[in-house]
C-alpha cells in the first residue's frame, strides 16, 4: 500500500525517498516528466528493476523538450529491463513540461504526485522543488483521469517508442560485430 497516511500533503524535500518506497509495493508505476537525466535514472534504477522483476508495469514518457533530456539517461533507463516501456514526446517546440508519478496499487488503492521534480538526482534529493502527494482515496475521479490521462499520452502520436530503438541499435551493433 501506499507510503502516504495523509490524503494530500507537501513534500518539499527527498522525493527519492518517497518514490522509493512506493515502487517497493505498486502494481503499477507510472512517470511523465520532461527532462530525464543520469543522474535521476542511477537514483531509481535498481528500484524500478525491482519492481519489474516482482511484477509491477513500468511505463515512462519524456519529452524532448528544450533538448534538456540526456541521451544518456534514456539509454540507462532502456537498460534496466526490457520490460519497462518508455517513449519520447517529441514536442516540436510546443511546451511538453509534466512532472507527474503515479503509483498505482489496484483496487482503488494508489497514490498521484505532481509538482516541480524532473528525473534528475537534484530533483529527487537535493534541490528546491515543491510536490503534492495525493492519495488515490482521498480522491478517486482525479486519480483514475490522472491514470488515464497518462495512458492517452504515453500512446499519443506524438511519442516515439524508445524500447524498440534501443533494440535496433542493439541488432546494429551486434551484426557490425559479426561482419568485422
Amino acid at each position: 500500500m501506499s507510503t502516504t497516511k495523509l490524503n494530500v500533503r507537501l513534500i518539499t524535500e527527498n522525493l527519492g525517498d518517497e518514490l522509493i518506497a512506493n515502487m517497493q509495493h505498486a502494481a503499477g508505476i507510472y512517470i511523465m516528466t520532461s527532462f530525464i537525466m543520469q543522474s535521476g535514472v542511477r537514483l531509481l534504477a535498481p528500484h524500478l528493476k525491482s519492481a519489474i522483476e516482482r511484477g509491477a508495469e513500468v511505463k515512462v514518457l519524456a519529452g524532448d523538450y528544450l533538448f534538456v533530456t540526456q541521451p544518456e539517461g534514456l539509454r540507462l533507463l532502456c537498460g534496466i529491463d526490457e520490460r519497462l516501456e518508455a517513449r519520447l514526446w517529441r514536442s516540436m517546440g510546443t511546451s511538453f513540461h509534466p512532472k507527474a508519478y503515479l503509483f498505482d496499487y489496484e483496487l482503488g488503492e494508489g497514490l498521484l504526485i505532481v509538482g516541480s521534480s524532473n528525473f534528475s538526482m537534484s530533483a529527487m534529493k537535493m534541490g528546491m522543488e515543491w510536490n503534492l502527494a495525493m492519495n488515490a482515496k482521498a480522491e478517486p475521479y482525479t486519480f483514475q483521469v490522472a491514470l488515464d490521462k497518462f495512458m492517452q499520452n504515453f500512446y499519443h502520436e506524438s511519442t516515439m517508442p524508445l524500447n524498440e530503438h534501443n533494440e535496433l541499435r542493439r541488432g546494429i551493433s551486434a551484426a557490425s560485430s559479426r561482419e568485422s
